[in-house]
Parts: structure tokens; sequence; C-alpha cells
């Protein structure tokens, strides 16, 4: 490695560099790396990027404006290269891979989201292999199929393995022989042959191992063709059990096939990837097509990618995503041509351990694909300026309700609140939260209403708002975060409290919040300032969203008034009882749950509990 200061730069300088394979990293002043690129010949890659004088330039020529608007920017704060010779461009390339991951430089495409996916793992360095599901792949002599995008269709896949190839899914450790666990449900209902207990040998389990692996390969022709061959095989020989057993297996197998398949005629592997951008994000969309058969989908989001240069981002996402891959496809079908075709081919081709092409297609099969993935690409991100997808999982009714509210901004964070009480005892109010759709049950509130008399659900209101908003408005930690839209439960005069209730922080640093009421008779939504309410349709998902919340909130309101009714009761009759004090009362109602439990228990029922003594058991006897 070699670092040079290039505010002394000279054109005799870079004649020092070695014209090899490498990787250069540009730095700022502050020693940050800003970019990292590679270079067949580094002296000639690195000297691109300086006039005459030695200087940095301010504008590069290029074919590409937008590259060198970008490239421009970025050597305004470049002060110094380092760089690192490799053997060869495919190392170069991994070595480029490997330093955008550790330094997340800023003028780098790199992938948004690090998240990690789901892969299937079958442990065949184990002599009784088995299959469960991690998210990080390694190179630990085991088997890996995906990734797979979501969790639960992965449990799925695992699910209906098992229906057909009984593989294990347990953790136990176990030897070639001499295994003397107790079968578990799995093997009484099919799902495993039990090697735990030495039920099956290892030669018989390393045949299903075998056929597992073929079809989570995307092998399926074959693995139908031995279950056919083997079920025919069991009928001549008259074993009709068998030949039973192999014709349902064969049934499972060709109806998951049939459920995952793709009209095609081509029985190829293929990874077909399109492409759309935005500013300066990029949406890639990956088809994953296995044996001719469309397997699955999955998108990426990339960061810093100029929507002129999409070849620049395109080769930025095959590089990264490929470096951790699994599984390389024979061919990697492509929307534009991108740059350094034959170096990212051959480093594939040495992944796979065979020939990998990179395609444009431009008619036929491939190209209506490959259209297939741009569009959906190109939807992904429409979607996304519209706030109804979201990496986050934003659900699609908080679009539509912020429509219908007429609302600008996003609606994030949704409070709903909701009155309990019992004629004018025990009233208690509450505060629950929705947060991208999604219940935030650590932000919910409780109130015990103090200052009202009497069963007046109007004031009761007011005063639960009053005091939620006072204690955001002092700092307060478990207030401070303010709601996007409000959610009151019952009509117009439960809606016209609240706006009551929130006048009174007119002049307060507190933004004005938006609020509706939804009324139980017929589900009217009444919004503030208009005389007619919104009616939704009984099937309207953004509907079910909001009953959902209210339900939600009165439910929390109606399990905190029986709490304290109930603790209510229960203090009042233990309280007549001598020498009861309030320890041994919280000791009682700990160990037997309710005042029923204590007057059920016998005597020496109630000495068993810790601090109760015989006189004190007795005196509770006699009362209860």
């Amino acid at each position: 490695m070699k670092a040079e200061q290039l505010d002394n730069a000279t054109p005799e300088l870079w004649q020092s560099l070695p014209n090899a394979p490498g990787v250069y990293l540009m730095k700022a002043s502050d020693g940050s790396v800003i970019y990292v690129g590679k270079a067949n010949r580094l002296r000639t890659r690195v000297r691109s990027y300086f006039g005459e004088a030695g200087k940095p330039k301010l504008a590069i020529e290029s074919r590409d404006k937008s590259t060198s608007a970008l490239t421009s920017q970025m050597m305004r704060y470049v002060t110094e290269v380092d760089y690192i010779v490799t053997e060869t461009e495919v190392e170069a390339l991994i070595l480029e891979n490997n330093l955008i991951k550790a330094h997340q430089p800023r003028y780098n495409v790199k992938l948004k989201d690090d998240k990690r996916y789901p892969y299937l793992r079958v442990t065949t360095n184990e002599p009784f292999p088995r299959i469960h599901i991690t998210r990080k792949a390694e190179n630990d002599g085991t088997r890996y199929f995906g990734p797979f995008v979501h969790v639960r269709s992965t449990r799925q896949v695992v699910k209906q393995l098992t229906k057909f190839f009984p593989i294990r899914t347990c953790t136990l450790p176990l030897t070639e022989t001499k295994n003397r666990y107790r079968v578990c449900l799995d093997y009484h209902i099919g799902r495993c042959p039990g090697p735990c207990a030495d039920k099956i040998s290892v030669a018989d389990y390393d045949e299903i191992v075998r056929k597992v692996c073929q079809f989570l390969s995307g092998n399926t022709d074959a693995v139908v063709k031995e279950l056919t061959a083997q079920m025919e095989a069991a009928a001549e020989a008259l074993d009709f059990e068998t030949a039973a057993k192999y014709r349902d297996t064969l049934k499972d197998v060709q109806q998951a096939i049939t459920t995952q398949n793709m009209d095609s005629v081509s029985a190829a592997d293929e990874d077909v990837i399109g492409i759309a951008a935005r500013t300066d994000i990029a949406c890639v969309q990956l088809l994953r097509v296995r044996d001719g058969k469309l397997l699955e989908r999955e998108h990426y989001y990339l960061n810093d990618a100029d929507p002129e240069s999409l070849a620049t981002a395109l080769s930025a996402f095959i590089s990264q995503y490929y470096q951790n891959a699994v599984f390389v496809p024979k061919t990697v079908v492509l929307p534009i041509p991108i740059e350094s075709v034959e170096l990212i081919e051959n480093w594939l081709s040495e992944k796979r351990g065979s020939r990998v092409g990179l395609h444009v297609p431009r008619s036929g099969r491939l190209r209506k694909l490959q259209t297939l993935a741009s569009k959906n690409a190109e939807i992904l991100l429409t979607q996304r300026e519209q706030n109804v997808v979201y990496s986050s999982g934003v659900e699609p009714a908080l679009v539509e309700l912020q429509e219908l509210l007429e609302l600008k901004h996003p609606l994030r964070r949704i409070e709903a609140y909701d009155i309990s009480n019992l004629g004018d005892r025990f009233a208690v109010g509450s505060m629950v939260v929705l947060e991208d759709g999604k219940p935030a049950s650590s932000e919910y509130r409780r109130f015990k209403i103090r200052s009202v008399e009497g069963q007046n659900d109007f004031a009761m209101m007011q005063e639960v708002l009053t005091r939620r908003f006072r204690r955001a408005i002092a700092d307060d930690e478990k207030f401070n975060k303010l709601p996007d839209l409000m959610l009151i439960d019952g009509g117009k005069g439960q809606l016209s409290a609240a706006q009551a209730a929130m006048k009174a922080f007119a002049t307060s640093r507190l933004p004005d919040i938006p609020m509706i009421a939804l009324a139980k008779r017929i589900e009217e939504i009444f919004v503030p300032g208009k005389s007619e309410p919104i009616v939704l349709r009984e099937d309207n998902p953004t509907l079910h969203m909001i009953q959902r919340l209210r339900d939600e909130a009165h439910r929390f309101a109606i399990t905190y008034h029986r709490q304290l009714r109930q603790k209510s009761l229960s203090a009042s009759v233990l309280d007549e009882i001598p020498n009861l004090g309030p320890k041994r009362k919280q000791a009682l109602l700990q160990h037997f749950g309710s005042i029923e439990a204590i007057r059920a228990a016998s005597l020496d029922g109630l000495l068993s509990v810790k601090g109760i003594p015989r006189s004190v058991a007795e005196n509770i006897r006699k009362h209860l």
C-alpha cells in the first residue's frame, strides 16, 4: 500500500504508480474514505482524475456527463489517495466490494438495505443432517439455499418439505449410532424418520437429504422422475403399501411445484434484473428463475444512484449482491449493457465453478421477463413516492386515510382515546398508539379520572387530553412524541369536547394536530369543520384499521377500569380482617389470584403463604 499527498502532486509523481491491477481509495482532509475504485492499471486510472499540473480536475471529460458532475463534486474534497496492488483484476473487484462495505464511501453506489435475508441451511457436515433457517451464510462445509425474501414463506418451504421428505429440524447432537433419545411428535406424524432413536440408517437418511438438496436447488424434474421410478418399482414388486407412499409423496411434490410454476420452454437457471431510478435512489428488482420456473422475486434500493448513469448503479449492484450469494446462476439477464462485462463474468464464473454469462436480451422470453422486472422496479419506486409501500412496511390504509382527510404529512403515528366508567365510579381514560400501521404497546398510556364528578364523558375526555398534552409541553419523556392524527371514540359530541380541550393549547408551542371521531352506531367518521360524516364501505381496509384502533383503545380502557374495580372490591373485603396489613393482603392475592380463591382455601393452604401466621389464617377463615 502506498499513500501520496495530492496537494503537491506533479506529472512525474504519477509515473511512479504501478500500472498493475489494484484498488484505489480517495480520501478527504480528515482521512475518511469518500470513494473506492478498481483499476486494471492503477497509474492510468488514478492519473485520469488529475490535470496537467497534477491538481484534481473539477470537470473530467467523460461520455457520461452526469458522471462527470458527480466526479467533479467528489474531487473538490479529495486530498489523498491510497492504493492496494492485487494479482488480478478479479481480485481487485472482490477487494473493492470489501472496502466499500467497510468504509461506506460517500460517492460510491451502495446497497441501501443492509438487512439479512433468510437462507435454508442443511447441515451436511453431520451424520444426520438437519434443515433450519439462518440469516448468515458461511463457508462451513454445509449447504445453503436462498436467500429468500420473507421468513414466513421460508418456514412454509420447510413445512412443505418435511411432508414429503422427512428430514429432521431438531438440534439434537446425533452420532452415526447409539442415539438414545425419545422420538418427538414429528416422528409420529411422519415428518421425521427418527434418527434420534436409531430408527433409520445413515445411508437411508442420506437419500432423503440428497432429495431435499435436489429439490431446493430447483432440480425438481429429477426428483419427480426418481419418485415415479420408485413407485413403479414398488408396484411391480407387489409392495403396494410402499408404492402408495411414493404415490402420495409424488402428488405432494407435484402440487408444490405447480404452485410455483411459470410457463417456460427453458430449463435454465437465470437471474433477471430490472432497474428504475429517481433522483439519488434506484430500485433493483431481481426475478429468480430456477429450472425454468420463477421461484421468487426480491427488490433492493441503492443509495447515491444517478438516474442518468444506470449502468454504473447496475454494475455496483451486481458486484455487491453476488459477493455473498450462495448460488450464482448460469445466466444473469440485464436491462442495459454495463461496464467491465468480461471482468464481472470471469469473477462470477469463478464463484459458480462454470461459465456465467451477462446477457441483454433484445426479444423473446428473456426480453419479456426483463421487461417484467423493470416494470416491477418502476412500480415499487412510484409506490414509494406515494407512501404506499415502504421497506418498513407502512400500511396502504394509512395512505388512503391521509388522502381522505386531505392531510399533507404521512400518518406515522396515530393516537386513539376512549373513556370507560361505571356510573361515576372508577372512571378511566386510555391512549393507544399506532406507529407505521402497527400497535406500539410500549407507548400506551392510561389515566384515572380525577377532576370530573358524575358521568360526564365529554368532560372526562377533555381531562384526559389536557393532561396528556400538558405533559408533552413539559417535555415529559413518556408523552413527548406527538401524533400525526388523533382518533376519538364517539360521535360529534366527543369530537367537540376534544376540540375544546385542544383550544387551550392554541397559544402554546403545540402544533395543530388533526383529529377525527368514529361513531359506533353505523361507523361514521366525523371530521372537524365538515357537517357530513365520511362513510366507508364495510369491507374497506381503511375502515377496518380505524375500527381495530378504536376497539383497542376501548379494550385498554375497560381493562384498567376492571382492574381498579377488582382492586377496590378486594381491598374492601380484606380490610375488615384484623392484623391483615397491605403486605399480607398483597401476598395472599399474589398467591391465590382472587378473593374467591382465598375464600375457598383451607387453613393449611392459607398457612402455606409466606408471612401468614395461624392467628391471621384463622381470622381470614372466620371472616370469609
